[in-house]
């Protein structure tokens, strides 16, 4: 008898273990796949959910879903141990965000970044309530993640074949960024939906036809992730298909199916590699290329489809003896593998101590030419991020107490940057670990670091249930390892497309060990919870309604210039700590020729966003051509905020009378 058979039996169950794998799951808990699945496929086109008009309503969706949840559905289990503790220390770090707010120089950044971990914290809850409610069919909780990676991945290839817009599908150096916007943020979100595809493709008691479709998505996701040219994503994929195979019961059956899915993408490389040597940009040269690696994509996708269903369909069940001899044999290759790159390694002058110095003084040295190479990848990892470390170290070395506060690094970075990093503005780190530690102090790393290690203790105690759980492990675990090497060096913290799902299916990962026979309802503290919960969503509507305010207003002011006018105003009242609605108000104020208005939004805006230069900046453009001498006391304060501003030196020049 297995222990995950043995688990049935002590909590009573019915039927034997195969006739509970094949029993269908609860239509209440299709339903909530389903709208978890609908949740992440929405946030993924839009952008990935980094815009506030995007990410609140889906969070209140959420969190409405999770109320209905704590109202009516049925809780088998008991939470506590280290899931509690993980779910604790994300709403911690949530309140604390927000808290944070008190001291941060951009508050209303403070109060997005809090209600976006807000997020995070629901879908880890509801992960674990959802895996909990399919008992025995737990690997149908990986469905929202793999299924919403499939549907964009589809949708995204439609999209690009079909469509002509080079400025919307690709950066200027012909990698892809379309649908999430950036590249990375491309690589990762295709590259997390990858790892739950193969796990349910090499999960036997799913159905055969639904495993090949998922064969032929992973190997599309794997496509479009080299269309991404990310070089972050390599390092990261690399590091979650070796946890993968580590802790997945069936390593060799896994293999299988990551060479169904690998095979086929890898005879399409030419094409996908192509559209980047074309060396196009985003421009019209770049769209011929693209639609022949989408033709390209389109027919290895296909053919690994096929090839999936006939190993799904007809798998063959090789003998224990042969299976130990494949394993053997794979182990062998990887240890010479192993060997061969550590010799080449040490024959390289300084040795392993100096490829490894190399490789850390690569990362300070600015991003390198890429022009005319034949794709991005490789071992040179010169990164423009050495300087934006650098701010954030020395951040959090002024106030490693409580940090400066949710969104307080951009104010920083601005002052303390190197004069030759004049392009570059980032909102924070590009690293996960020092973004807690430079704006949330050592109270934001300690509970950022509670959510990690409770969450995967509580997922290295549910493994031992069984093989479901096991193989619910391994996406799981996988997932978490290419997100946070890959947000090591990104700003995935504030992509709820990409951390979403793995905070999802870290919960659902953790819940057979949290399964518990159904003692008799409480309504008592359900109803309590649920009303927090509301509570919480109701509170961001009045944010999301500035933000839609603010978006509406932008795109009819011309149109209708006082409905806008009323638009902003209203979305300045809803969030009173956000100079956006005032800042938009300004633009376009400007751009209608009435400076007076221009100007009263800006002095608005300036007492609520003191440290943002472009509210000066916009101010000394305003006031270029009627008072000389404020529109330079305007553009030293933008100055004193911003000094190696590009865009400053030129109006300060055309304000001292220079040519």
């Amino acid at each position: 008898m297995t222990p995950e058979s043995k688990g049935a039996r002590s909590r009573g169950e019915s039927g034997t273990p195969a006739e509970a794998l094949q029993a269908p799951p609860p239509a209440a808990a299709l339903l909530l796949l389903a709208l978890v699945t609908a949740l992440i496929c929405w946030w993924a086109w839009e952008s990935g959910a980094y815009f506030g008009v995007v990410v609140l309503p889906g969070t209140m969706a959420l969190l409405a879903l999770l109320a209905a949840m704590l109202l009516f559905a049925p809780w088998p289990g008991r939470l506590s141990g280290p899931a509690l503790v993980a779910l604790l220390s994300l709403i911690g770090l949530a309140a604390w965000t927000a808290i944070s707010a008190a001291w941060s120089p951009t508050p209303a950044v403070a109060i997005s970044d809090a209600q976006r971990v807000v997020a995070y914290a629901a879908a880890f809850a509801v992960g674990i309530w959802i895996c909990l409610l399919l008992g025995r069919r737990m690997l149908l909780a990986l469905v929202p993640v793999a299924a919403a990676g499939a549907v964009v991945a589809v949708a995204t290839l439609i999209a690009l074949w079909v469509g002509d817009n080079a400025v919307e599908f690709l950066e200027d150096d012909a990698t892809l960024r379309y649908p999430l916007g950036y590249r990375n943020a491309v690589a990762a979100f295709f590259g997390i939906a990858m790892l739950p595809m193969l796990v349910l493709a090499a999960a036997r008691d799913l159905d055969w036809r639904a495993r090949c479709v998922l064969v032929g998505s992973a190997t599309l996701a794997m496509e479009l992730a080299v269309l991404s040219q990310s070089r972050g994503a390599v390092f990261a994929l690399a590091g979650a298909v070796a946890v993968l195979f580590l802790a997945h019961p069936a390593r060799l059956r896994l293999l299988g199916y990551l060479a169904l899915a690998m095979v086929p993408a890898a005879l399409a490389l030419p094409w996908l590699l192509d559209v980047f040597q074309a060396e196009g940009g985003a421009t019209a040269a770049s769209i011929p290329p693209l639609h022949s690696a989408c033709g390209a994509m389109a027919i290895s996708s296909g053919v690994s489809a096929a090839l999936g269903l006939v190993l799904c369909r007809w798998e063959p069940l090789p003998s224990p003896r042969a299976r130990r001899a494949i394993e053997r044999a794979l182990l062998g290759a990887l240890a010479l593998a192993v060997v061969v790159a550590a010799v080449g390694i040490a024959r390289l002058d300084g040795g392993p101590v100096g490829f490894v110095n190399d490789r850390l003084d690569d990362l300070s040295e600015g991003s390198p030419d890429l022009t005319g190479e034949q794709s991005r990848f490789g071992l040179d990892l010169r990164t423009g991020r050495g300087d934006i470390w650098r701010v954030a170290i020395d951040d959090f070395k002024a106030s490693p107490v409580v940090g400066e506060g949710g969104g307080g690094f951009r104010a920083t970075y601005l002052l303390e940057r190197e004069s030759d990093a004049t392009a570059v503005q980032p909102e924070d780190p590009h690293s996960v670990e020092l973004l807690m530690l430079a704006e949330l102090g050592i109270p934001g790393l300690l509970l950022f670091a509670g959510f990690l290690v409770g969450g995967v203790w509580a997922v290295l105690r549910a493994r031992r249930l069984g093989p479901s759980a096991a193989a619910l492990a391994a996406a799981a675990l996988s997932a978490l390892t290419y997100w946070l090497f890959h947000a090591s060096v990104e700003w995935f913290w504030h992509y709820p497309a990409i951390t979403l799902p793995v905070s999802f299916a870290l919960g659902a990962a953790c819940a057979p060990a949290l399964l518990r026979p159904a003692g008799p309802p409480r309504p008592g503290w359900r109803v309590g919870l649920a009303a927090v919960v509301g509570v919480a969503a109701i509170s961001m509507v009045p944010f999301f309604l500035s933000d839609r305010y603010t978006r509406e207003a932008l795109e009819t002011w011309r149109t209708d210039l006082p409905k806008a006018y009323s638009d902003l105003s209203r979305a300045a009242d809803l969030n009173p700590l956000s100079d956006h609605p005032l800042l938009a108000e300004a633009s376009i104020a400007e751009s209608a020729g009435e400076p007076q208005q221009a100007l009263a939004a800006l002095s608005r805006a300036q007492e609520r966003t003191p440290t943002e230069w472009t509210l000066y900046f916009l101010e000394a453009r305003v006031l270029e051509g009627r008072d000389p001498a404020a529109a330079r006391r305007a553009i030293r304060q933008a100055r004193e905020l911003n000094p190696h501003g590009t865009e400053i030196d030129r109006l300060e020049q055309r304000l001292s009378g220079g040519s």
